[in-house]
């Protein structure tokens, strides 16, 4: 299974959601591939820091580029889970990753702005299983209410759960997440999407 974690604005929890979503299904039992698709290799970087801290990921994390993509999508287990973590404001990359993923993740903040490139990236998904993840939410206040609300008057499928803020997660880069902070609720939204 492929998954796209995409969105054209930068600092929505891309590499995060990667990451976190690649510890949750490694502890359902499951192999797993995180696949850094940004030029910045955010994704990479994360890995390479956990490995020199002595505490790696329990899955590998390749850099690829476009043109490397489908050769090596097409090799896949059909039981494996590859997850691409795309770059912002990269619209090839994003249409290629949506293009061969079975199953997309829009991760995206309860802000205006934020919100707002959500709906640039819908049109792309058209005929394509997703789900919009607010992640760094302030639980418990009206502006996640709001934004829930206005994905749900829309009908833009949203992932029941969000991801809260805590400085757990934004303290954990270049480390291997001890807690997967609702991530393993996402994997387990997306297997029953795709039954």
């Amino acid at each position: 299974m492929i998954i796209g974690v995409v969105n054209g604005k930068g600092g929505v929890g891309k590499t995060t959601t990667s990451i976190y979503l690649g510890q949750a299904f490694s502890n359902l039992g499951y192999d797993v591939t995180v696949i850094d698709l940004d030029l910045q290799g955010s994704a990479s970087d994360w890995a390479d820091r956990a490995e020199a801290s002595g505490t790696p990921l329990p899955f590998p994390v390749d850099v690829s580029n476009l043109k490397r993509l489908p050769r090596l999508v097409a090799g896949i287990d059909k039981d494996a889970i590859v997850i691409l973590d795309t770059p912002p404001g990269d619209a090839r990359s994003i249409d290629a990753a949506i293009e061969v993923s079975d199953f997309v993740i829009v991760p995206t903040q309860a802000s205006g702005i934020e919100v707002a490139r959500v709906w640039e990236t819908l049109p792309s998904l058209s005929g394509i299983p997703f789900g919009v993840l607010i992640t760094a939410a302030r639980l418990g206040t009206r502006n996640l209410d709001d934004v829930r609300e206005v994905f749900k008057d829309q009908e833009i499928p949203l992932f029941d759960g969000c991801i809260p803020m805590r400085e757990s997660i934004r303290d954990a880069f270049g480390t291997s997440p001890a807690k997967t902070e609702g991530y393993e609720s996402v994997a387990k939204e997306i297997l029953e999407a795709l039954q």
